[in-house]
């Protein structure tokens, strides 16, 4: 055989050098440099070990597959070349990547081949043959290699079981005549006894399991897991999973066991169902309702809460009245939407609210907050969430819109928000080209009863009128207390002829039956001033919308032309202008 060229035994000395930093990059790079020298200078052996390398490599980098690669283009150069002891250390070496990578069928198939292939081998084994000596002192780690076969002879398959449990992580042992003959590594550690005490150590020394448990009764058949307890030298015991097979090594039964070590396990499994508890008592004393639906958008389950909040005795009356319908609509979106479907599309819902109803037929308002639940493929399986009742809560909040826009004396809207749905009706009226009517109405001599008779009848007689004027409007007229003694009042869809009969009418319905003072009946007067927004076919005179202010300006105007002509009557000023022209 040809000397190892140089350079590529410098390339795979710097190589291994990369290796034993753990720099696995560079070790790769060095490893094919010296591949691509050796292609270059024709040198089959080199090509050969350069291979080895970078099988090796790439297992330490955890790439398998391209270990395999590397290797088995490393036994097709050796059969060319007809180079024995190179398939032999190819073929171990493949079977050592194979049994990394748990393909232990693959890793004895190899391994059987190496050892068909020991006998025929006319020079001792080295990875180099005398290649190395003659690269001027060079050295090169030798491939890895398994560990030689038992002394009991060249059976494969025990060597395989032996170099695999020799670095398992599991506790191996091996019971003839109910006396262990051997323990691999891991198990000698757990148990604290030293190789000498084998022989003395029996299987019911090491292992305790349930009464109705005998592993000396295991047949043929691999049996497991069933837990137990290791008893080491010193005391300790270990909480193990056992599997159990009996077998003949050397036409000698023996029972073979393998221990797993299931003690985290088992306090992580005590933690959990701890945690279980705690989450089952957290789910079952929540004060908010928690459910899942299916994906058509009925219950599947709920906690007490749930119950209590429906108003059901039973999850099985809550499941078969189904109170939240895929129909249910969420009422604070922008565009209201069935819940199912929007939680279809953002696969979220938060803090949507619905009215749904109680098991009584009352009303009840909800806030869910609910999430869609898909599997790996993104298919939804089912949605959860929470239901947390706002019936209160939106009583309360109707309560204080209902404050904010009334007045809080008479209860009819106060002026700001008159002057939103004035504003509002005005322009309506405007682009349909429909009339509109303001009315002022301000009671006369007021402060007159206030003096003579006190605030107290004063503000009665304003609940009183504005009791009186409601009685007498139309659903869609919109009336407000001013200010003071003066109310205010639109009139929708009303040309000035029918607004003047309104007027008169609340003005004599004001006057026609005397108040409650408190001691002697009290007659009471007021007037009116109306001012309206006329219906006209020419569109351009309507172009420009008056403000709400110039309707309520000129109202104004005619009230104090009411006042000033002797009161208790009704005086009108016609809207004849745009307000372009007023300006």
């Amino acid at each position: 055989m040809p000397p190892l060229p140089l350079q590529v035994a410098n390339w795979l000395s710097s190589g291994e050098d990369f290796l034993a930093r753990g720099n696995y990059a560079q070790a790769l790079a060095a490893f094919e440099q010296a591949l691509r020298l050796a292609q270059q200078s024709c040198h089959p052996a080199a090509q050969v070990l350069a291979l080895q390398r970078l099988g090796y490599a790439h297992l330490e980098q955890g790439q398998p597959s391209l270990s395999v690669a590397s290797i088995q283009q490393a036994i097709a150069i050796a059969l060319e070349q007809h180079s024995l002891n190179d398939l032999y250390e190819c073929h171990r070496q493949l079977a050592q990547t194979y049994k990394s990578t748990g393909c232990f069928e693959l890793a004895l198939h190899h391994l059987e081949s190496a050892e068909s292939l020991r006998d025929s081998l006319d020079s001792p084994l080295s990875p180099l043959g005398s290649a190395a000596g003659d690269a001027g002192g060079s050295t090169v780690r030798p491939v890895q290699s398994y560990p030689h076969p038992l002394e009991q002879g060249r059976d494969t398959a025990l060597l395989l079981f032996q170099s695999i449990v020799e670095q398992a992580n599991v506790g191996v042992a091996v019971f003839q005549d109910n006396r262990l003959v051997y323990g691999n590594p891991r198990l000698m550690q757990w148990i604290g006894y030293s190789s000498q005490d084998l022989k003395t150590l029996s299987l019911a020394d090491l292992v305790t399991l349930a009464p109705e448990h005998d592993l000396s009764a295991r047949g043929q058949t691999f049996s497991g897991p069933e837990e137990g307890q290791l008893l080491g030298r010193t005391g300790e015991i270990m909480a193990v999973e056992i599997y159990v097979i009996s077998v003949d090594i050397r036409n000698h039964p023996a029972l073979v066991t393998f221990l797993h070590d299931i003690t985290a396990a088992r306090q992580v499994a005590d933690q959990l169902k701890a945690s279980e508890s705690r989450y089952r008592s957290l789910i079952h004393h929540v004060p908010i309702g928690l459910c899942r639906f299916s994906v058509e958008g009925r219950p599947l389950d709920g906690n007490p809460a749930l119950l209590s909040i429906f108003g059901f005795d039973t999850i099985a009356d809550l499941l078969q009245a189904s109170p939240i319908q895929p129909s249910s609509p969420v009422t604070d979106r922008a565009q209201p939407m069935l819940w199912r479907d929007y939680l279809g599309q953002a696969g979220t819902l938060k803090d949507c609210e619905l009215n749904l109803l109680r098991s009584d037929g009352r009303n009840l308002w909800v806030r869910v907050v609910a999430r869609a639940i898909a599997d790996a493929t993104g298919t939804i399986q089912y949605y959860e969430g929470a239901v947390e009742d706002i019936t209160e809560i939106k009583a309360a909040q109707t309560a204080l819109e209902e404050l904010a826009m009334r007045d809080s004396l008479t209860h009819v809207y106060n002026r700001r928000h008159f002057i939103e749905l004035a504003s509002q009706e005005l322009a309506r009226s405007a682009r349909f080209n429909r009339p509109v009517t303001l009315l002022m109405i301000d009671i006369d001599h007021f402060k007159v009863i206030n003096d003579t008779y006190g605030h107290l009848a004063g503000d009665a007689v304003l609940r009183d009128i504005a009791l009186r004027i409601k009685s007498n409007l139309r659903q869609s007229d919109i009336l407000a207390r001013y200010g003071g003694e003066e109310f205010i009042l639109m009139m929708p869809e009303t040309d000035q002829a029918q607004a003047w009969s309104g007027a008169e009418r609340l003005r004599q319905v004001i006057a026609a039956t005397p108040f409650d003072s408190g001691s002697d009946p009290l007659s009471i007067t007021a007037s009116v001033g109306m001012s309206c927004w006329p219906a006209n076919s020419d569109t351009n005179a309507l172009a420009s919308l008056p403000h709400i202010n110039d309707l309520i300006s000129k109202a104004d105007q005619a009230l104090y032309r009411a006042k000033h002509s002797g009161r208790n009557q009704t005086q009108a000023e016609t809207w004849l202008y745009s307000v372009g022209q007023i300006a």
